[in-house]
């Protein structure tokens, strides 16, 4: 087990690196030759030599993408975090274009990462992106890093926390019958939960609170995957 400390400090540099610095081989270089990335929507990508060799191009189409941070979880080795992606408005205004994701990434020590998986949906990203190419928007298009979030995805935690007991009691209510939970975050209020169906992967966030109520609930999924018709390591 690593040290919350260490793990936060590593996490910082991989934002430091790449969401915030673009540099995105040396961002490629922190994970592991043997790392799993798990992109949903894009791909799957075994190893520090085949995430450069995709997120590189993949960046280059849009190099006036910047990124923020809604909040992060630190449990043991795993951070769950909900990131903000943001274009510029090309004509210089003040049009917004906008989307959010969930990731979590596996701390592998010294400073690297042995695996990430992004779970979102791409109906909210994709009509965004075509929005901003529609608009004008281009490999010249300059970076504004001021962006911020317009408006928060999920609300204040509840102040008072559940049980542990009340906590796994709500997961258990959400998660279908039949699906793998494959992974648990839980921090005060909040689970981050990211589960297997027959078909394809969900994650959810949920607030609990000390009454167990689950007070706010988000789901997400990329409808598209299907594990009958193509391999994904999870």
């Amino acid at each position: 087990m690593f040290n919350h400390d260490e793990v936060e400090r590593a996490f910082h540099d991989f934002l430091r690196v790449g969401a915030y610095g673009h540099d995105w081989p040396a961002w490629s270089a922190i994970f592991t030759d043997d790392a799993l990335y798990t992109e949903h929507c894009l791909g799957v990508f075994i190893g520090a030599e085949q995430i450069n060799n995709w997120i590189v191009p993949q960046m280059q189409m849009v190099p006036a993408m910047t990124f923020s941070i809604e909040w992060y979880d630190i449990v043991d080795n795993t951070i769950a975090f909900w990131i903000w992606n943001h274009l510029p408005d090309p004509t210089g205004g003040s049009a917004r274009f906008d989307f959010p994701n969930f990731s979590l990434l596996t701390y592998a020590g010294n400073s690297r990462w042995s695996k990430e998986e992004d779970v979102y949906d791409p109906r909210s990203s994709e009509p965004v992106v075509m929005s901003w190419f529609k608009a004008g928007g281009n490999v010249d298009t300059p970076q504004d890093r001021t962006l911020r979030a317009p408006q928060f995805t999920h609300p204040t935690l509840p102040q008072n926390t559940p049980t542990t007991n009340q906590m796994n009691l709500a997961i258990a209510a959400v998660v279908p019958s039949g699906a793998t939970l494959r992974q648990k975050i839980i921090n005060g209020a909040r689970a981050s939960l990211v589960y297997d169906t027959t078909e394809r992967t969900y994650g959810t966030v949920l607030h609990v609170d000390d009454t167990g109520a689950v007070v706010f609930r988000d789901d997400f999924t990329n409808m598209r995957e299907n594990f009958t018709t193509k391999d994904v390591r999870r």
